[in-house]
């Protein structure tokens, strides 16, 4: 079968760099003896780019283009044109020129020789660079990294340039995908597990026109991002820190009702105390399920809610139970009632915690 290499390249307000870019790639793709399209996808710029593509079809450029309306956002944009996409190997890049088009047959190759299923063009290994990146770039570049260390071992996580062989997004693969941000090239190692990835290095290069879209706003879609593949990933501990996480809140939640009710309304300590536990109670449920079991959104709200009680009642009495029990009958928690304390809390929240994700919202 004869190869074809599809490059899907999202735009928004990059009018001015497609015929720039579409140009380059059609040179390094006929000195490398390598057939391609491209497939654009735009998100509504209403900058003359589709006056654009149709210029370039004319000189029988092989590039198509889709406008999206109503959506907004590069990591769906580029899912949307890998549906599209016809190729034996898949290659995504940047309209801007940041991504070097002469690194597409050097992506391509290990792939169509059998060494990898996914290649990355890396900044950050032996051989890549950046131009012009300001310390703070850096940093917010580091951090990245960091972060996306327990989901893969490569140098640059946050790579949006980067080619895989198209067998490895089947149908169901689609289904999986649920990025959010800039980070699809992360998304999809993760979730489609190639067998080998490897590194490839690149000079990421300013942008030919216009402006970074690198925003503070895309750089909490990151770690909203990285919050979904942890769940992904690693559901357990992600469901077990959420839901540690989400208590301490509570009790801050917990002690600052019963402050206001007691403290300033002068309500009885004890009603106070138990509007206190609710409203925390309350609080913990809707930020778990929100948060914690976010798969269980679909099932009924007051049937989780009257679990999610019950369970808080058990975990409490069973946190009393525990720190009472070893306080009245050794010696040593006698000394130590801290220690009694503090292992009656974890006693809870253990209840707590299985109890929720077996009980009330489901594994």
């Amino acid at each position: 079968m004869k190869t074809l290499i599809s490059v899907v390249v999202p735009t928004y307000k990059e009018a001015e760099n497609i015929p720039v870019l579409v140009e380059a790639v059609d040179r390094v793709m006929k000195e490398a003896g390598l057939d391609y399209e491209i497939i654009i996808i735009d998100d509504d710029s209403r900058d003359g780019i589709e006056e654009s593509v149709a210029s370039l079809r004319e000189r029988n450029f092989p590039v198509s283009i889709k406008i999206r309306y109503g959506q907004r956002g590069l990591s769906s944009a580029v899912i949307e044109g890998l549906r599209l996409a016809r190729g034996n190997v898949f290659v995504v890049m940047d309209a801007d020129l940041s991504h070097p088009p002469e690194k597409i047959p050097e992506l391509v190759r290990p792939i169509l020789e059998g060494q990898a299923e996914f290649v990355v063009g890396s900044r950050f290994v032996k051989g890549g660079s950046v131009e012009n990146f300001n310390l703070y770039r850096r940093l917010v570049a580091l951090v990245a990294r960091l972060l996306a260390r327990p989901f893969i071992k490569i140098k640059d996580p946050g790579a949006g340039f980067f080619a895989f062989d198209s067998r490895i997004l089947t149908a169901e693969s689609f289904e999986k995908l649920n990025p959010v941000g800039f980070k699809i090239g992360l998304e999809l190692i993760v979730k489609l597990d190639p067998k080998n990835v490897i590194e490839v290095p690149i000079n990421f290069r300013p942008r030919f026109y216009g402006k970074s879209k690198l925003t503070p706003r895309e750089q909490l879609l990151y770690l909203i991002h990285l919050k979904r593949l942890l769940h992904y990933k690693y559901r357990s501990i992600h469901q077990l820190l959420f839901f540690a996480l989400i208590g301490a809140t509570g009790m801050v939640v917990d002690m600052t009702t019963v402050f206001i009710t007691y403290g300033q309304w002068r309500i009885d300590f004890r009603i106070a105390r138990a509007i206190g536990f609710v409203v925390a109670l309350t609080w913990n449920f809707f930020l778990n399920r929100l948060l914690t079991f976010p798969d269980s959104r679909t099932k009924n709200v007051f049937v989780q809610y009257r679990r999610f009680f019950l369970v808080s009642c058990l975990g409490g009495l069973f946190n009393w139970f525990i720190a009472v029990y070893l306080y009245s009958n050794y010696a040593f928690f006698h000394r130590n009632y801290l220690l009694s304390v503090f292992l009656g809390i974890a006693g809870g929240f253990l209840i707590n915690f299985f109890g929720s994700r077996n009980f009330v919202f489901g594994k």
